[in-house]
Order: C-alpha cells, then sequence, then structure tokens
C-alpha cells in the first residue's frame, strides 16, 4: 500500500470510498441526506485544503483532507464530515501521519476532524491522542404537545435585547469548568449589535419562553443549507437555545424545545438537527433526552 499527496487524479476514487461509508452511516442513521454527489463532496474538501490519500492495487482506499482556518484562538486545521474515509479504520492513523506532518510544520498544531458515530470508526482517532469535542446530532420533528405553565411564542424585534442577554448567558455557561471554551466574554453591547439583525433575515426563527410575562429563554431555528452530507433534505437546524440559569429544571427548555419540533413539523421541516460541545455537561445530556441522535462526532487534538 502507497500513502502519497492528494491529487486531482484521486477525486473519483476517493468519492467511491465516501460513497461507501456514507451507504453504511445511512444504515443506522436513515435521516442523513440519501441523494449526493459524492466527486463534489470530495471537491468541496479538497479546496484550500492538503492531505493524504492511501493506494492499493492502484485504487483508493482511503483519504484525508484538512483546511487551513481561524479563529479567535488562532490557526487551525479542520477537517469536516466529508474530510476521510477509509475502508479499513485503522487507515486512519497512516494516512494522519501522512498528513499532519505538513500541517505541524506550517505552524498548524490545532486539529479538528468529523467522523461518523462509530465506535470502529472513532476509536483509531481515539488512539492518535484525539479527544471527543463535540457532536452533531438529529431526529424527527413531531406534533409533541407544549404542557406546564410555561408559554411559548414567536419572538418580535422587540425580544432582540432578550435574545442577545440569552446567548451571552450561554457565553458565561461555557467559561465555566469543564468547559473552559471562551477566554472573554463579549460585551452586552456586542451581542445586542449580533442579534440586532436577526428578525429580518428570513432564514433565522427565534421564539421566546415566558412564565406571567416574565421572559425564561430563547431558542433559534435557522434554515441551513443543503449540501452538507450532515444536513438532510426538509431540515431545520436548532442553531441557539438558552435558558435562565434560575429556571433550568423549571421546565422552560423543555417546553421551548417541544414547541420549536412542533412548529417545524407543522411548517413542513421532517427533520431537525443540532449540535452541542461534550464539555458543555447540560447540553450534552440534555439534548440526547430530548431524543436527538448523534450523527458525527468532533474530534480535536492540539499538539502539544
Amino acid at each position: 500500500m502507497d500513502i502519497v499527496a492528494f491529487t486531482d487524479a484521486h477525486v473519483d476514487g476517493a468519492a467511491a470510498v465516501l460513497a461507501e461509508r456514507h451507504a453504511a452511516h445511512l444504515e443506522v442513521e436513515p435521516l442523513l441526506p440519501r441523494r449526493t454527489d459524492f466527486a463534489a463532496q470530495v471537491e468541496n474538501e479538497r479546496e484550500d485544503a492538503t492531505g493524504a490519500v492511501a493506494i492499493d492495487g492502484g485504487e483508493v482506499v482511503g483519504y484525508l483532507l484538512g483546511k487551513r482556518r481561524e479563529d479567535f484562538l488562532g490557526p487551525h486545521i479542520w477537517s469536516h464530515v466529508a474530510g476521510h474515509a477509509v475502508r479499513d479504520p485503522e487507515l486512519v492513523r497512516d494516512l494522519y501521519a501522512a498528513a499532519a506532518g505538513r500541517w505541524v510544520e506550517g505552524g498548524l498544531t490545532r486539529h479538528f476532524v468529523f467522523a461518523p458515530t462509530s465506535r470502529e470508526l472513532v476509536e483509531p482517532w481515539l488512539r492518535l491522542s484525539f479527544g471527543i469535542s463535540a457532536a452533531l446530532a438529529a431526529r424527527e420533528t413531531a406534533a409533541v404537545e407544549v404542557v406546564g405553565d410555561v408559554a411559548v411564542r414567536l419572538s418580535t424585534p422587540e425580544d432582540t435585547p432578550v435574545a442577545a442577554a440569552y446567548d451571552r448567558v450561554l457565553a458565561q455557561h461555557l467559561t465555566q469548568p469543564p468547559s473552559f471554551s471562551y477566554y472573554t466574554v463579549p460585551s452586552e453591547q456586542e451581542y445586542l449589535d449580533e442579534w440586532r439583525n436577526v428578525h429580518e433575515e428570513p432564514e433565522y426563527t427565534l421564539f421566546i419562553a415566558e412564565r406571567d410575562g416574565r421572559p425564561l429563554g430563547h431558542l433559534l431555528l435557522y434554515r441551513r443549507p443543503e449540501g452538507d452530507l450532515r444536513v438532510p433534505p426538509a431540515s431545520i437546524d436548532l442553531a441557539n437555545a438558552a435558558t435562565d440559569p434560575a429556571e433550568r429544571g423549571s421546565g422552560a427548555g423543555v417546553a421551548l424545545t417541544n414547541f420549536a419540533l412542533r412548529w417545524a413539523y407543522e411548517n413542513g421541516y421532517e427533520t431537525m438537527i443540532t449540535d452541542w460541545r461534550m464539555s458543555n455537561l447540560l447540553a450534552s445530556r440534555f439534548w440526547p433526552r430530548r431524543g436527538f441522535r448523534e450523527t458525527f462526532l468532533r474530534l480535536y487534538r492540539s499538539i502539544p
């Protein structure tokens, strides 16, 4: 077997391996998209990326691609949901050894990789010192009932300060152990500026939870464009949700979720997707209890 740099000649072979992986994934999670151009998926991952491909008997049997990205912590490598596929899961260790040398030499020492939620496919990454940092998930929408004393309604532009405040509450929560996800939480004004136009953007729908007219939390839905292997047709993304810390456990989060699931169902959305950080203990327990099933895991390694 040869492991070489990824080139144009490898796109179709990589697409065939990715198609096999996705077919197996669909057996486990049928909500994932079924019709897709796998060569286009590979080409999208390959744009501005570097990586490696495994060749056995002249045939592609695995590949790994990673793009340089940058966030508030600095540059890193990002290999998204179509960023790698292998016929033999153990191959990812050899592919990573070939690709990561170039990344680290270029000063890119933080690596993110997405893998289908399968012990067989995730375990080789764990043996490369990666950890599970986040989950992508999906569930069916449904005409669930909203019960209890929490009222949920569509928001209005007058609710913008409320939404901005709850988004900041979420960021403050993520600074706490064991997440440690932010160094500095942006100011109230920065959050207000970020949320100011949300009601004018048709891809967003925002809900507010109240009890006796007092806000308890919010939930934001986002019409995420299709084309990604994790985005099913007729789906909507639960993109942001937070409740008043004093109201956790009172039913506000459940009411918001049930209202959003019912609203999505009644408006023709068949699937709801979301994601959470594993180090956010509340979210990583709350969303699976609401019926969300993990589809992909985001794996992370920092060197040293």
